[in-house]
């Protein structure tokens, strides 16, 4: 009898995987290392290379009603005025998707609903990986032990698993930190159904809706401003008092208990993504800033991409994961890369960032769309 597979963590990326191998007639078990899955963490945008994935496993439309499909997508300066603006209709025709925003616990209720909670293992802390000629047996932290053909690991940025298969791989700080929030605010028109990113005097705020009267935030900042949890609020209410409305506001209805921290962190994509019959994927073998909005993104088309591989080689791991590697591996990169160039430029200040603030706006419209074409189009 053929052995199951076993994803590590039940996060977007193990969680897509599972439903994708599904797809595929092939068997998975998700162990995820929390007690519980609790409706944790802000928003998400689902962009539409993730939502064309989501698309032929079935849940695009779910995932649109969860959360808000976005009509548009700008970069603006501290007066909202643009500088970098896309039609997110024709962006739509092309892919037959656009950006939905959500919350990300929203998004994993649907997954994991789809998946099925019987097919979800909580409390399951990994504690070592024992590979064999036959399979994998991965024994956990309560004293259990699971066999199975292959191992998925989907367990993040600080990923256990990638620690024991390439030890000394670690991620790498660019000393930048992103404050994330909720806010329960009604914007006017014209900025809902939207998302927009202000840039100015090295700082950025982004913003859109994922329900309607909630608004989904980051701020982001130089150095290490605000590192201290105390008067976090009045802090960045100060550093942002003169970007124009919605900013103030959103930050007005801001609760500071609930203000999250991130530290800014990426890790270049490993020369390999294996070692025999044990595989990372999304932010285990390769996690991006922020800033492109696609760290998500890349995990739902890693999860696609190895049921696609494994389908294609079942009965041998190592070879499917080998094949993995080579449709997924230059791409991550290519998004890692740029995730960090979009990084420093939003930073620029002064006469720097008045010169990019002109050249954006100088560009054809067209040119811009292509540049996110190229991220959306989905090569598998």
């Amino acid at each position: 009898m053929q052995l199951p597979g076993l994803i590590i963590g039940g996060g977007i990326a193990g969680l897509t995987a599972a439903l994708a191998l599904r797809q595929r007639d092939l068997a998975a078990i998700v162990c995820e290392a929390a007690p519980q899955i609790l409706p944790l963490g802000a928003g998400i945008w689902m962009a539409p290379n993730a939502m064309q994935v989501f698309g032929r496993l079935g849940l695009a439309d779910r995932i649109d009603a969860g959360g808000v499909p976005l009509q548009a997508i700008e970069i603006v300066d501290g007066q909202m005025r643009p500088i970098l603006r896309t039609d997110q209709g024709r962006i739509r025709a092309q892919f037959g998707h656009g950006t939905t925003a959500i919350r990300r616990a929203t998004l994993q209720s649907l997954l994991l609903a789809e998946v099925g909670p019987a097919h979800v293992q909580l409390g399951k802390v990994c504690t070592a990986l024992a590979e064999d000629a036959a399979g994998v047996t991965a024994t956990f932290a309560d004293g259990s032990a699971v066999r199975a053909a292959f191992v998925v690991a989907a367990d993040g940025l600080r990923s256990p698993i990638r620690a024991q298969l390439f030890p000394g791989v670690r991620p790498a700080g660019t000393g930048h930190l992103v404050w994330r929030g909720m806010s329960a605010v009604q914007l006017t028109p014209h900025f809902k159904r939207a998302i927009r990113e202000a840039w100015a005097g090295g700082l950025r705020f982004g913003f859109s809706e994922i329900e309607d009267g909630v608004v989904d935030w980051f701020a982001a900042v130089p150095g290490r401003f605000g590192g201290a949890r105390e008067g976090l609020l009045a802090r960045l209410q100060a550093a942002f008092a003169g970007f124009a409305y919605p900013v103030p506001a959103i930050l007005a209805a801001a609760t500071e208990a609930a203000i999250i921290k991130n530290e800014v962190l990426d890790i270049a994509p490993l020369p390999r993504w294996h070692r025999g019959r044990v595989c990372l994927i999304g932010d285990a073998a390769h996690a991006a800033t922020p800033y492109m909005g696609q760290g998500g993104c890349q995990a739902v088309e890693d999860a696609y991409a190895l049921a696609l591989s494994l389908s294609q080689n079942p009965h041998d791991p190592p070879a499917a994961f080998t094949a993995l590697h080579r449709l997924r591996h230059a791409r991550a990169g290519r998004i890692v890369r740029t995730s960090r160039l979009m990084g420093h430029v939003g930073y620029l200040d002064g006469p720097l960032g008045a010169l990019r603030n002109a050249a954006m706006r100088a560009a054809p419209q067209w040119v811009s769309e292509q540049q996110f074409c190229s991220v959306y189009r989905l090569a598998y």
